[in-house]
């Protein structure tokens, strides 16, 4: 299926947990359910058409088991992916099944077009073997019985999902493949995944013509929407992905240093909120503040610590008393790539972060201020 750009701002967790399988959190999107009461009912009417002497409740239970099983085919297509980035040394965060099928959330980019090239294909590889197993079970048994029945569909699906995720439109995987052979020669990520981007375009745009003329003309108006519906999806997905790597790329190359804001104002320690918030906040709009006794950087204030202490509990909350200790904050240095340090303010769920050199606080660097450089550099193509 597909994977969520690396810089992609972690999701708050998915609607439905499933659980950590083999180290990794599984869980789904509230829109898998309406696939999922979909998939089930589609497939009972087709257990009750092909097979009109079974009763009511085998072509229930034969559809909810077999939507299960196609479900966890998807999420073990995932792990294919996965499990051979984890391999590579690239993190995973979460797979999550959707709409349109499953998303494993990678938390960086491959190191090279060959790690890229293994991990996109990890994922059709497992569907191909699933579907050949499947098929052939499902033929040992026969279509005539309920296993038979389940194991044959089980394999058609996932050899149609193996075949699917071949067409070489990114962010599919046979898009990522592209995109690593074109890595390979270009020798650039971010114009590799410009040019991968422009065919998916292409690609998505053809889905969404097909869909739109099977509908008006080929008589089935569902699937022709579903196929325009895939087609936009993947047409947001692909420029997303560009726009997102591209951006990748541009804070590769600055430092903190070149970013970040000067120190926060500083408060001492017994100073309350309410003056805080009176003072910093709303006279002179400051967004963080440095704890510091005598001249000793101790702990970091900002608006979301203010915003964990009751309103009417401000007169009577020192800054000591509401900030966060020097030794549980997260920081970063100065000649840190911006990358790497908004990598590490997502994962760690701040919106800013300390600069330190040798121990001593130099500047602070926000989310909001760094998105702001951001938009300005790539406006002007820098």
């Amino acid at each position: 299926m597909a994977r969520a750009p690396a810089n992609a701002r972690a999701r708050s967790g998915p609607l439905i947990p499933l659980g950590r399988w083999a180290g990794i959190q599984v869980g789904a999107d509230g829109t898998w359910l309406i696939v999922f009461l979909l998939v089930t009912l589609s497939l009972s009417q087709r257990f009750a058409g092909s097979h009109p002497g079974w009763s009511p409740v085998h072509y229930w239970i034969l559809g909810i088991g077999t939507s299960a099983l196609f479900f966890l085919s998807i999420i073990l297509h995932e792990f294919g992916h996965s499990l051979t980035a984890i391999r590579l040394g690239v993190p995973v965060r979460s797979i999550t099944l959707f709409i349109f099928g499953g998303v494993a959330a990678l938390g960086g980019e491959p190191a090279r077009p060959r790690d890229e090239f293994l991990i996109a294909l990890a994922g059709p590889a497992v569907s191909l073997a699933l579907g050949v197993i499947f098929w052939l079970v499902g033929l040992g048994l026969g279509q005539d019985t309920l296993l038979g029945e389940t194991a044959h569909w089980l394999g058609v699906i996932n050899l149609t999902l193996f075949a699917f995720n071949l067409i070489p439109g990114f962010p599919l995987d046979g898009g990522r493949v592209l995109r690593a052979a074109l890595w390979a020669k270009k020798k650039s990520l971010a114009r590799a995944t410009t040019v991968a981007a422009s065919i998916g375009s292409l690609v998505a745009y053809g889905f969404m013509a097909f869909g739109v003329l099977t509908a008006l003309f080929g008589g089935n108006l569902f699937g022709g929407l579903w196929l325009a519906f895939i087609g936009w999806f993947l047409l947001s997905a692909a420029r997303s992905s560009a726009v997102q790597t591209v951006a990748a790329e541009v804070l590769r190359r600055m430092r903190v240093a070149d970013v970040m804001s000067p120190s926060c104002t500083t408060v001492p320690p017994w100073v309350s909120l309410q003056e805080v918030v009176e003072d910093g906040v709303l006279r002179r709009g400051q967004r963080c503040f440095m704890v510091v006794r005598d001249d000793a950087f101790v702990g970091m204030i900002t608006l979301h610590q203010i915003r964990e202490v009751p309103r009417e509990d401000w007169g009577v909350t020192s800054a000591q008393g509401a900030m966060v200790k020097v030794a549980d904050l997260v920081t970063v240095e100065p000649d840190t790539d911006v990358f790497t340090a908004l990598r590490t303010m997502d994962e760690a769920g701040v919106s800013q972060v300390p600069v330190l050199q040798g121990g001593r606080m130099v500047g602070a660097l926000s989310r909001e201020h760094l998105l702001g450089v951001l938009r300005n550099q790539m406006e002007f193509h820098v």
